[in-house]
């Protein structure tokens, strides 16, 4: 199989070989830093999980003083869970984001390489349209419990995701539904796409895609406050 290399290709594979350990240094330092984030979020996650159950335990039960505010509980977790979601939604994305750029950069191995740029497509596509949907229901969260909140920045945001995703939506099917996530019946078609896929634009779109959800993440990230209000608010009465 002969794999197809632009100019740009290898000045860019020039430019990684010459910064190899720089580069790797500074994947792994961010990822180190991201998966300890991605675990608190998991032990937020956890704990709504736990309380929700739990209200649903006793709003089960025979002997219930008050359902009212047992149902306000867990919807307030549930808000929560959403919240948190979101927030995991993005950070693992992120996570997959930085772990292929390594993978791509690193491995001069070419069906590896290319193994490596067809998951990275494939988790563009789909995580994509996760972290929209979260979004969403985080939106409709805070113009429903806290309308003088603007959120105009987390809706911008979202919209450049969307538009990311529309612009990239036929590169991006194609390869998970030719090669990836699932394989063309012709052979051939599935050889002539994964010798067409350039090692350029797949590192441009990774990083197009992290930027997206590095500015994403800041514009959530005042959210958990929200969240901690929502619980005060109903623990309070």
């Amino acid at each position: 199989m002969k794999y197809k290399k632009s100019p740009l290709d290898i000045f860019l594979q020039n430019q990684i070989d010459k910064n190899k350990n720089l580069l790797k240094q500074t994947i792994d330092t961010a990822l180190q830093e991201e998966q300890a984030c991605l675990e608190e979020i998991i032990k937020a996650i956890d704990h709504c999980k736990f309380n929700i159950s739990k209200c649903n335990q006793l709003l089960e039960g025979k002997d219930i003083s008050n359902v009212s505010l047992l149902s306000e509980k867990k919807i307030a977790f549930q808000d929560n869970l959403n919240i948190w979601n979101m927030f995991g939604h993005i950070q693992m994305a992120s996570i997959e984001m930085k772990q292929y750029t390594k993978k791509i950069s690193m491995d001069n191995d070419n069906w590896s390489r290319h193994e490596n740029i067809k998951a990275a497509y494939t988790s563009i596509y789909e995580t994509s349209k996760n972290i929209i949907d979260s979004t969403a229901k985080v939106i409709k969260f805070i113009v429903s419990n806290y309308p003088n909140v603007d959120c105009a920045t987390l809706k911008d945001k979202r919209k450049e995701l969307t538009k990311f995703r529309e612009n990239n939506a036929d590169t991006l099917k194609n390869i998970r539904n030719t090669i990836s996530a699932h394989r063309d019946e012709d052979v051939t078609v599935q050889i002539d796409m994964i010798e067409n896929v350039h090692l350029s634009d797949a590192l441009q779109l990774i990083t197009e895609y992290e930027q997206i959800l590095n500015e994403l993440g800041g514009a959530v990230s005042p959210i958990k406050q929200l969240g901690i209000s929502r619980l005060q608010s109903v623990f309070g009465k």
